[in-house]
């Protein structure tokens, strides 16, 4: 009995000094000063779903796919980002507003049988213009805003217009678990230590809520996906841009997956497609023919940056259920989605988008992110 006592005790010590080393190789802040997010960390919430102050670049990212009570569909999008300044701009802070932070927030709508999509966006210091609570989800710029209502339930309500064109609003009551990607907790991006981020998700939340558009009022319901990722150094230098998506299938599985694109125009070994079954537990697989593949079919160029984006997408990877490889393709609700970074200088294509098998049989819905595809991207989200 103390033989077996001793053998147990050793692989407890042996496996703690083994985290520790893994550990190890993550440092604590980045050159610049900012926190890095640690493998193995116990994330608690709700404080987690709020701000993090101490981190880079933060940003809470809501999609979804919606219907009203007479069948009229839409797809909208919710991204409120944080960028953190400089340790120097950070001293020089007023006790009334706090760190300085700086808050751009963008928001989508996609009238799919009116073929129209609709965006807008604000750029402001943290401060009476834009908020962000430490404690709990509480987001607030200008008049939109995000927060969590029912902390045990982890309910969200997000309230938006855009410009004159519509205004939205939503309750949002996760169905699943939440998710954190990552083996270890955090998910890389890239090889330097300090790429990675905490990734937090919901990856199916009931919605209910109303809009108003053309002059009417519309009851809505549907589904959304809901991301919150922290950082200090999300990409690497060698990134040109990324695809990604999150695709929502109708067997009550969804699919995170991203392309991380090289400068050479080759896949980063960071690439990842990873599975989130019935009960909300994860498979990863990488970028290759032992992993997944993803191929663009057709493009959409713009008419206003001239940027040529892959809109429509053939994802092949083995089902973990089967053990088979399966063929997927995403094509947009409408073309023309692309948001014009005005105030942030960054423009890329986000869209709603149908989901069919090989057969072109309907299985699901998605977001797909293009980004990258023309010089606005340079220098950021690193």
């Amino acid at each position: 009995m103390m033989n077996r006592r001793r053998f147990y005790l050793f692989l407890l010590v042996f496996s703690i000094v083994i985290s520790e080393c893994l550990r190890s190789d993550v440092p604590e802040f980045t050159q610049e000063g900012f926190r890095v997010p640690q493998p193995h960390q116990a994330l608690k919430f709700p404080m987690d779903h709020g701000s993090h102050p101490d981190f880079k670049i933060e940003w809470w990212y809501l999609t979804g796919h919606l219907q009203s009570d007479l069948g009229r569909e839409f797809g909208f999008q919710v991204t409120f980002f944080r960028f953190a300044g400089t340790k120097g701009e950070r001293g020089l802070e007023s006790p009334s507003f706090g760190y300085s932070q700086i808050y751009s927030t963008q928001v989508a709508l996609t009238d799919i049988g009116a073929g129209n999509f609709y965006f807008d966006e604000r750029l402001d210091r943290n401060g009476w213009d834009a908020y962000a609570s430490e404690d709990s989800l509480d987001l607030r710029h200008g008049p939109w805003s995000m927060k969590m209502s029912d902390e045990p339930s982890e309910s969200i309500d997000v309230k938006f217009h855009i410009r004159d064109k519509a205004a939205i609003n939503l309750q949002l009551r996760p169905t699943k678990p939440r998710v954190i990607f990552g083996p270890d907790g955090t998910s890389r991006k890239g090889p330097d230590p300090t790429a990675r981020s905490y990734y937090i998700t919901f990856t199916r939340l009931a919605v209910s809520g109303s809009i108003e558009i053309d002059g009417e009022i519309l009851n809505l319901a549907g589904e959304a996906w809901m991301d919150h990722e922290i950082s200090s150094q999300q990409l690497s230098e060698n990134l040109e841009g990324w695809d990604w998506t999150a695709i929502q299938l109708g067997d009550g599985r969804e699919i995170k997956a991203y392309l991380l694109r090289q400068a050479d125009g080759t896949p980063s070994e960071f690439s990842q497609l990873i599975w989130i079954d019935e009960a909300g537990n994860t498979i990863y697989q990488d970028y290759g023919e032992s992993g997944f593949l993803w191929s663009k079919e057709s493009f959409w160029k713009s008419p206003v940056t001239g940027a040529n984006y892959p809109t429509t997408v053939t994802i092949e990877a083995v089902d973990p259920k089967t053990g088979l490889w399966r063929q997927i393709t995403l094509s947009p609700t409408v073309a023309e989605q692309e948001l014009t970074g005005d105030l942030n200088g960054t423009n890329y294509w986000e869209g709603a988008c149908r989901v069919t098998n090989k057969a072109g049989e309907w299985i699901g819905r998605a977001y797909l992110e293009l980004a990258g595809y023309d010089d606005s991207l340079s220098g950021a989200l690193r």
